[in-house]
């Protein structure tokens, strides 16, 4: 199994180094992996690329369907399930074998010769990038294997409650965060090219963020004194944490989203457009936010209109039986792959601050976050769009989850489909997609209601009416190989962040 693990990340480090920097020279030979001649040079960039195919494409895809960012186009078929809150557990087979036996179990091996060696930078990386991959397993299946993880004399590891698993990983950061100075060394990466050991210490300082304010929204759980010391501390990132400026426009090259849905070597069909909850919210008859056109393409008339989850639209009439109807991604190969944006840190402390009651520094950062996020989106009018919606206490979750929704769906759609979980942000309405479209004729758009979510046309049976799918099955691969797996507790049950009660004056 060890040697599975090592040929499997050979792979991916041969795609991860070729794939966005071609400048490397490494004299190993392919055919005899041995661990010792591998070197945290060699895995860190190929760990972090595992981590981005995933995130990127895979896990993004899943997440905007669910949360109504992206809609089915017309007469396609690829994602129509996913539109439809329908998530098999095959379907989350790639993202458990890409973090699991390729980014995960080889970080493992950074960590121990880190460990052994005395390398504080290089076993910070490794364990920021450790807990970033099985965040997102918590946060898709609710539980995995972890604590009896990557033990090859153990097929059948138990699965682990997410909670714990958010526990330990952030303990393990706070160990290598007390290891570490400024003056260590780290390895060559590619999220952080500069090897700047002190925007990693920052990183990690995100990433515990994240977690600890995620798991501040579970019953009893209170982490406002370690989230108030990183706010406190300041030392946090300055901008986007990314991938960015070395993707090229080649197969294995590209950025992997852009590989998935528009590069000629991937899926030639252009599945992949609008919705109208999230461009019936952006774009009203008072207001456009400037951002969807940074993330959209205009229809061939030359207007933003988006289609309905739950259906392809393939027995719709004229005008919208055509793909010219629907607003088609902007996506280049080139575009960064970003692990944790500035908007996302700033939505954190406002949300910080708005549950200590503190409305002068939740505006503050609420504003940052907005600022941000069109900053990222290389736009201007956040100041314009920070004044049609302002800060307000009476309805702060409803502000900053619509206003954070918002800004992740130009970000990362699995994180918008986490945020919206946690947050309970956008809500349902009380419209379904069969009022807008009857299954023949036209659609009547103008039903739409900004700011909500709606009934896909078709939606899977299991998920409760009027909410989201709240979680992914197990993945087959692993449940059909692991004796010790659990049964799925079914797609209504809600990981561990986000059982709380569903109170309209705290967060759900």
């Amino acid at each position: 199994m060890k040697r599975y693990f090592l040929v499997a990340m050979f792979s991916s480090l041969l795609l991860g180094l070729n794939g966005c920097k071609d400048y490397f020279d490494i004299n190993y030979d392919p055919n005899s992996p041995a661990e010792e001649n591998l070197t945290s040079d060699m895995i860190i960039p190929a760990a972090e690329m595992n981590i981005a195919a995933t995130y990127a494409s895979t896990l993004h895809i899943l997440g905007a369907y669910n949360v109504q960012y992206y809609a089915e186009q017309f007469g396609t078929p690829n994602y129509v399930p996913y539109s439809q809150f329908l998530v098999t557990p095959t379907n989350g087979n790639g993202t458990y074998r890409q973090l699991f036996q390729r980014a995960l179990s080889n970080l493992n091996i950074v960590k121990k010769k880190a460990t052994e060696s005395g390398q504080n930078g290089v076993l910070l990386q490794a364990t920021v990038l450790r807990a970033f991959a099985y965040q997102l397993l918590v946060d898709a299946f609710g539980e995995v294997p972890f604590t009896e993880a990557f033990d090859p004399d153990n097929l059948s590891p138990r699965y682990d409650e997410g909670q714990f698993i958010y526990e330990s990983l952030i303990q393990e950061i706070d160990d290598a965060l007390a290891a570490v100075g400024t003056s260590d060394p780290v390895a060559t990466s590619f999220i952080i090219p500069s090897k700047s050991t002190a925007e990693w210490i920052k990183f990690a300082n995100a990433q515990k963020l994240k977690m600890l304010t995620r798991m501040s929204s579970a019953d009893g759980v209170d982490k406002s004194a370690e989230i108030k010391a990183i706010i406190d501390g300041g030392n946090l990132p300055a901008a986007d944490v990314q991938i960015a400026g070395c993707w090229k426009d080649a197969s294995g090259q590209a950025n992997p989203f852009y590989s998935e849905e528009r590069a000629t070597w991937g899926i030639v069909t252009h599945n992949i457009i609008a919705n109208l909850a999230l461009v019936g919210t952006l774009n009203t008859d008072s207001y456009t936010d400037p951002r969807l056109a940074a993330w959209f393409l205009p229809n061939k008339e030359g207007k933003y209109q988006g289609s309905i989850s739950g259906t392809n639209l393939s027995t719709a009439k004229a005008p919208y039986n055509t793909t010219d109807a629907w607003c088609e991604l902007v996506l280049d190969y080139n575009t960064p792959v970003i692990f944790i944006s500035k908007a996302e840190i700033e939505f954190f402390i406002a949300e910080y601050y708005a549950k200590a009651s503190d409305a002068t520094n939740a505006k503050i950062h609420y504003d940052a976050a907005i600022e941000a996020s069109f900053a990222t989106a290389n736009v201007d009018g956040a100041a314009a769009h920070i004044a049609q919606f302002p800060y307000k206490d009476s309805e702060k979750w409803k502000r900053i989850g619509l206003e954070k929704w918002k800004a992740l769906a130009g970000i990362n759609g699995f994180e918008g489909y986490t945020e919206a979980r946690r947050l309970g942000y956008p809500r349902f309405g009380a419209l379904k997609a069969s009022d807008i479209f009857d299954g023949s004729g036209a659609l009547d758009l103008t039903k739409y209601q900004p700011d909500k979510l709606y009934e896909p046309f078709q939606k899977n049976s299991q998920v409760k009416e009027y909410e989201l799918l709240q979680r992914f099955p197990y993945p087959e691969f692993s449940t059909s190989r692991n004796q010790n797996a659990p049964a799925f507790p079914g797609y209504n049950e809600p990981i561990f962040w986000d059982k709380v009660n569903n109170d309209t004056t705290t967060i759900k």
